[in-house]
């Protein structure tokens, strides 16, 4: 009985030891921090930051300035990224039946043309489904096609996007076309940027079309009227290239080798700013660990913050630190990455890992005085989780209400004044608080999967759909290069 009691007080003294310490960081997290300051420097002096351009490469000497500031050991972690894309500019013109420049924008990917551009009749391609290419026929071949979008309206919509845009692209290489115009899907002559499906392989210009352009081009043709494009793409390609991501650390005072990895992508489109799209996280990232500097809180783990690059053209930056660290990621505990926008954090996918899922709501529990919280036991691909999920480490996507994040989703509008401030301080507080309570928990024992077992997680889910929609990274798992 002595013995149960002295257990008892001790499991209770190790908690209150655990929740005080949770408690000193939130209290630190939702006080005054540089978070703002430090995502208006990162989004209006630095601004959209492209794997390989100038801006990039500055926000990675700026991000390892900040930890070095604030005292956390960090470094910069060469990758080769397998090859350069960047737009310089791009234009369009219609003629024909009525003549005006509609405003268009490059896909990543997208084949650049001859200085005079590439011209061509515009057909009408409807919402580029099998039977809008069969009802083409031969009229697609040697042809720009336009295709219809719907208006998105929320991150439902968004993997729509992805998903429908591999088969349109399939058909339209089957069909010969001669180029692919997106109509933008979103309004007010909005332009976004998305990957072309085939990634580095495409050899298509696929351009999109501001939503009120490509509809006047879609009244006209369907009116059987002709129109032509003169498009053109300016676009610099190059082969592989140097990139970094920076890893800031702070070891662990119990078990240094157990590491809990938490990270939000560095990179972004170059149209905006990267403001929700991921600046607001990276900058989460850099204060979590001030704080946990700051006041002098020590993990039992080892946590490392990742400000991870090329997400945007394929995952490479966490790709690369997976097959780095691969002989050390089984001690790793929990890779956590953070890429939702700035909209209130409700919850964590959890992987489709019940026992990721037991441990995570059992911490979510623990944290009612932050909100509420409902975890979602899916696994999901799209972001710098993929490749720790793909190696059997348990992993966590933050869910956050979509406020404006898909709107404003690798457009010109991802801005600053975009980003719910309000919100990403308490998201910052969430967040480090269920990365200490990962990395103080000693009871917390999550197995890394074996190959076997990430396969039968690929076949009785949709992962197989999702990763076919995401940048060719399907065909890098079957070919075993990506995963374990």
């Amino acid at each position: 009985m002595r013995k149960f009691i002295l257990i008892s007080f001790t499991l209770i003294w190790v908690l209150s030891a655990q929740n005080s310490e949770i408690d000193k960081l939130v209290k630190g997290l939702l006080g005054d921090t540089p978070i703002e300051e430090d995502l208006k420097e990162l989004c209006d002096v630095i601004g959209g930051r492209p794997t390989g351009s100038i801006a990039n490469i500055l926000s990675i000497d700026w991000g390892l300035e900040k930890f070095q500031k604030a005292g956390v050991s960090v470094s910069k972690e060469a990758f080769t990224m397998p090859g350069l894309w960047l737009e310089n500019e791009s234009s369009a013109k219609i003629s024909g039946a009525a003549e005006f420049d509609p405003r268009v924008v490059a896909l990543t990917f997208s084949k650049g043309t001859h200085r005079t551009g590439l011209r061509g009749n515009l057909v009408d391609g409807g919402y580029g489904t099998m039977d809008d290419f069969a009802r083409l026929g031969e009229n697609a071949k040697g042809n720009f096609v336009l295709v219809e979008t719907d208006e998105l309206l929320d991150i439902d919509g968004l993997f729509k996007e992805y998903a429908d845009a591999v088969l349109i692209e399939d058909l339209a290489y089957k069909a010969g076309v001669k180029g692919l115009v997106y109509m933008s899907s979103r309004p007010m002559r909005l332009l976004y940027r998305h990957n072309a499906s085939r990634s580095f392989e495409n050899s298509l210009p696929m351009v999109v079309m501001a939503r009120e352009d490509a509809k006047r081009c879609l009244r006209i043709l369907r009116n059987d009227k002709s129109l032509s494009l003169l498009v053109k793409i300016n676009v610099r390609e190059g082969g592989p290239y140097k990139s970094y991501n920076v890893i800031g650390e702070i070891k662990g005072s119990e078990r240094p080798d157990e590491v809990v990895i938490i990270g939000a992508h560095l990179d972004s489109w170059g149209l905006g700013t990267g403001a929700n799209d991921n600046g607001c996280n990276v900058a989460m990232m850099i204060d979590i660990a001030r704080q946990m500097i700051k006041l002098d809180i020590k993990p039992k783990r080892t946590i490392r913050f990742a400000l991870w690059n090329g997400e945007e053209l394929g995952l490479y930056g966490s790709m690369a630190y997976t097959k780095k660290y691969e002989s050390q990621l089984d001690n790793h505990v929990m890779a956590m990455s953070v890429d939702i926008g700035s909209g209130p954090i409700t919850g964590f996918f959890t992987g489709g890992r019940p026992d990721v899922l037991d441990a995570t709501n059992k911490i979510m529990d623990s944290l009612t005085d932050l909100g509420m919280f409902t975890n979602i036991d899916i696994p999901l691909v799209g972001t710098d989780n993929f490749d720790f999920m793909m190696h059997g480490v348990g992993n966590l996507i933050a869910n956050h209400e979509p406020a404006n994040y898909a709107p404003n989703y690798h457009a010109e509008s991802d801005t600053y004044d975009k980003v719910n401030l309000q919100a990403l301080k308490h998201n910052s507080a969430i967040v480090a608080a269920v990365t200490l309570r990962y990395a103080n928990d000693l009871n917390i024992d999550i197995p890394r999967q074996s190959r076997q077992d990430i396969e039968k997680l690929v076949e009785s889910t949709d992962l197989e759909q999702q990763m076919k929609s995401m940048m060719g990274i399907w065909y890098q798992w079957i070919e075993g290069k990506r995963g374990r």
